[in-house]
């Protein structure tokens, strides 16, 4: 034994009693902390989520240390000195786990000082009376209601939080509504959030289904925020969306909120609610908010006065206090005089802090914003926007894209831009009026819906938005000659767009044409010689070989339009930068069309055309062929590019200069990916062997995500590919091979760090596969990164890991191993030596339907006799929280029965064992000391 580890042993056998003291103090100290940081939690705060998980850890490790210190009282000087020992070292653990806790908590109260205030008392209070009554059974609904800005939204999303966090309920369901909601909306939203998915049901059957899995609930919150409060109530029928009455399920609970009283009193299906009115923010609340979004105020008297006064301008509304904190963080003086003054003449809280924007991009972005209206943005709506001339320098699809993303970012840190998805945004509801109202003076813009506006104001207009409803003529020419941007947008099928509709706009950029069925665009179209940007969404489109003549065109869509062909007058747009062709069904894209879009940097083809031309053919009219890419010397994107004919790409063809790709190549993978799209994936199902000059195996060399099926000609993936170790491959799929025996071969004479970056590796229907690795053992890189592997239908293994390559997966966290016939053992040691394995980041471990298994872990020669033993006293799992054990069936016992490792298995928190026949024991009796934590 080292003499530092004797010394450390012998210091927890001396020192144990001071030791247990000082983990008694040091809880101590940090259960003190926890107070302070629960007295300045607040539920508006920003860092209210971090707090809130802080607060959580810290619980859990008070009650293991309590615990801990219960058990092992009054028996520290004992003589059994393993056992003192073992104290020791776990009292040191939970001393450094105390530690790191009470670092955290120093930064949450790094900015609190003698200033600051507790939770508004009223917010609180509100809050309390509404928990209150969700807990009382004899209040079926419970209702909030509120101005604009005091914020009922995010009352409702805390409330349901807390209801979760205090097991109150068993399921939180949240429906958001803003608008007169569509059945198949609302019932979509609520199956999102029970995890019930519909296929093609009627909206009848959808309630059913709805309704059943509410009532599976015990208990069941529902909560239906009226974001806009303008909804009808009776337009809003709880039980035709799938909701349960109380009468029918009990445990049904609703929680409505709103700005309109009527809605939530008025509610069809709904019981009468008790009502709590979310009242304005009061003197001291709205301090404490405006303070805390400021950053602090100085402590002298004119700062004080002034902080004051432009609060009484607030009203109390926690929106405008919001909106002027951000405008006024870090400014000076002069600038909290000049905004108090503003304020005095009428400007509202919310145009100051737009105008407070740090340069006019970010201002002209929300503003333009606002013409979409109040409902959510996608991304790609505004990369579209941003060539309206409002924004310079926009020389690269790249460079829009970067410039897109910073903004909205610096828009979201502002709190005027919020998520609303993973790729889309929304203007905050509290703000758009105003925003709007800047909008409309400031970008002379305009939104036509029911009636057109004033001849003159018509021709100043230069940003509109029109959404041709029923009663709205549509004019023969549109008299807005100095319009930039135009979305135009239709509800009625019969509406179509004369001819000569866009004879007075040629100024116009920007055109979002959204849902107009045009077997042949308008004649007046080709005038539009200005325009860069055109998107052409959910058409039904012919003939738009007039797109042509736009010469000046930066960026094309024609996302979710059905159109067959694209014209070979598309080849005439040179400066063309992006070409978006997702979910069109493009049949047919004539030869040499792509090949003249020498500017193209973006091509995306998700469900598009994949009729790609075979170099061989002789069709006379012949489609595009993939060749025709290569002569793209800027492409730099492409999404989705789907090859179901092997045969359509040549063997010498690489796309070498890509910084981003989707390929799928084979009939196998369909034409989408659910997956990155900012990353290098590619998908192969080859009929063909590689070739010394091959494309594919050198776009290998640099890959981030590679799915393999049928290759043949290849049983040893890193040696037969031979692609340098596969440096940057993240993830590595494989499936339905009969001819691939491993998937790397270590070697001592010319070691190669094999996929040193790999963090998943799937191995699916591989009937041939022995080995993960075999031979020599691997260099330290090699799979050094692996989180998850799983295995599955690999009939041929009779292990998956050898000794060698465990010590090499440190990070491994995620196991999955079913349906593999002749598996023996999970870990196979070489020898008869008996060594600790460990896999120090397991969290999650599966084992299912594996009829050979013996063991775990097995030396080489070990025979069913040996052992029936899963786990034995050399296999550590110090973090395993969920374990799965189904259909292993010569395993009698899980843990040894002398199993005795310190910290190994002692967070489990799920074990499902099922269908394993022999089983006897599954928790020894001396188990039970692991997990006394």
């Amino acid at each position: 034994m080292k003499a530092a580890a004797f010394a450390c042993q012998l210091d927890n056998l001396i020192s144990n009693k001071s030791i247990l003291e000082n983990l008694k103090n040091e809880l101590k100290n940090l259960q003190d902390q926890r107070q302070m940081v629960k007295q300045n939690l607040s539920w508006d705060s920003k860092e209210y989520q971090t707090q809130s998980s802080w607060l959580k850890k810290v619980d859990e490790i008070v009650g293991q240390v309590n615990a801990f210190l219960n058990y092992n009282e009054g028996k520290s000087t004992c003589t059994n000195f393993l056992r003192r020992n073992k104290v020791g070292k776990q009292s040191r653990k939970m001393l450094l786990d105390i530690s790191q806790l009470h670092e955290e908590g120093q930064n949450h109260l790094a900015g609190i000082t003698e200033k600051d205030h507790k939770d508004p008392k009223s917010r609180t209070d509100t809050i309390q009376d509404i928990m209150e009554a969700l807990k009382d059974p004899r209040i079926p609904t419970v209702g909030v209601w509120g101005l604009g800005g005091v914020g009922t939204t995010s009352l409702a999303k805390q409330v349901g939080r807390q209801a979760k966090e205090q097991d109150l309920f068993n399921e939180v369901v949240v429906i958001t509504v803003t608008e007169k909601p569509k059945v198949e909306q609302v019932q979509g939203a609520i199956a999102s959030e029970l995890g019930v998915q519909f296929h093609g049901e009627t909206h009848v059957q959808r309630r059913n289904r709805l309704r059943q899995r509410i009532k599976k609930e015990e208990k069941i919150l529902v909560i239906i925020d009226d974001i806009w409060g303008e909804l009808n109530p009776q337009e809003f029928d709880l039980e035709e969306f799938g909701v349960p009455s109380s009468d029918e399920h009990g445990g049904c609970k609703l929680l409505l909120t709103s700005g309109n009283l009527n809605f939530i009193r008025s509610l069809k299906g709904a019981p009468k609610a008790k009502v709590f009115r979310l009242e304005e923010l009061l003197e001291k609340e709205a301090q404490s908010l405006f303070e805390k979004m400021v950053g602090g105020v100085a402590q002298d008297p004119e700062w004080l006065k002034l902080e004051i006064e432009i609060l009484k301008s607030c009203a109390g509304s926690a929106s405008s206090i919001f909106a002027m904190a951000k405008a006024l963080r870090n400014k000076g003086l002069d600038a909290w005089k000049e905004a108090l003054v503003q304020l005095k003449e009428n400007v509202s809280p919310i145009k100051l802090c737009c105008n407070s924007l740090e340069n006019e991009e970010l201002k002209s972005l929300l503003l333009l914003l606002t013409i979409r209206g109040r409902r959510p943005i996608n991304r790609y709506s505004i990369y579209i926007d941003m060539w309206n001339g409002l924004f310079k320098n926009l020389e690269t699809a790249d460079t829009a894209r970067n410039r897109r993303d910073s903004l909205i970012s610096d828009l979201k840190a502002y709190g005027l831009l919020v998520e609303d998805g993973k790729e889309y945004v929304k203007i905050d509801d509290f703000i758009w009026h105003t925003a709007y109202s800047m909008a409309q003076n400031d970008l002379q813009a305009s939104m036509i819906s029911r009636e057109w506006p004033p001849e003159d104001l018509l021709k100043g207009i230069r940003f509109c938005n029109i959404n041709i409803v029923n009663g709205l003529q549509i004019p023969e020419k549109l008299q807005c000659p100095n319009l930039q941007h135009l979305l135009i947008s239709r509800n009625n099928p019969s509406i179509h767009v004369p001819d000569s509709f866009f004879e007075e706009t040629k100024l116009l950029q920007v055109l979002d044409f959204v849902g107009f069925d045009c077997s042949e665009l308008p004649v007046s179209f080709v005038s539009l010689k200005n325009l860069e940007a055109l998107s052409m969404y959910c058409c039904n489109l012919g003939d738009i070989s007039k797109v042509g003549e736009l010469t000046n065109l930066r960026m094309f869509g024609l996302l979710g339009s059905s159109i067959q062909q694209l014209p070979a007058q598309i080849g005439l747009l040179q400066k063309l930068l992006f070409l978006d062709l997702r979910d069109t069904h493009l049949q047919v894209i004539p030869a040499n069309v792509l090949s003249n879009l020498t500017s193209l940097e973006e091509l995306y083809l998700r469900n598009s055309f994949c009729n790609w031309e075979n170099e061989v053919s002789t069709n006379v009219n012949k489609n595009a062929s993939l060749k025709e890419l290569t002569n793209l010397d800027h492409l730099a994107y492409i999404e989705d590019l789907y090859v179901p004919d092997p045969r359509a790409w040549p063997v010498e063809l690489f796309f070498g200069k890509l910084k981003s790709y989707t390929i799928f190549i084979g009939d196998k993978w369909g034409g989408t990916h659910d997956g990155d799209h900012g990353l290098k994936t590619l998908k192969l199902k080859l009929n063909r062997r590689f070739q010394s000059e091959d494309g594919i195996k050198k776009m290998l060399e640099s890959v981030d995500v590679l799915y393999l099926d049928e290759l043949n000609g290849v049983q040893n993936i890193l040696n037969d590919l031979d692609c340098d170790g596969f440096p940057h491959l993240q993830s590595l799929f494989i499936q339905n091979n009969a001819e691939i025996k491993c998937i790397t071969t270590g070697s001592s004479h010319d070691p190669l760090d094999a996929f040193p970056n790999l963090e998943s590796l799937s191995l699916n229907n591989l009937s041939n596969l022995e080995h993960i690795c075999h031979g020599h053992p691997l260099t330290e890189k090699s799979f050094f990164k692996l989180r998850v592997i799983k295995v599955q239908n690999c009939i041929a293994m009779g292990c998956l890991f050898s000794k060698s390559m465990i010590k090499g997966l440190p990070h491994l966290a995620n196991m999955e191993v079913s349906e593999c016939k002749s598996i023996k053992a999970i870990v196979l040691v070489e020898g008869a030596e008996n060594p600790f394995i460990e896999f120090p980041d397991m969290c999650s471990l599966t084992l299912r339907g594996l009829p050979a298994l013996i063991s775990f872990c097995l030396s080489e020669g070990s025979s069913s006799t040996d052992t029936t033993t899963l786990f034995h006293d050399k296999v550590l799992c110090p973090n395993l929280e969920n374990m799965v054990i189904s259909q292993v069936s010569e395993s009698t016992t899980i843990w040894h029965e002398e199993y005795d490792v310190e910290n190994s298995f002692w967070k489990l928190k799920n074990v499902n064992i099922t269908e394993c026949k022999k089983l006897r024991t599954v928790f020894p009796v001396n188990l039970s000391k692991i997990f006394i934590i």
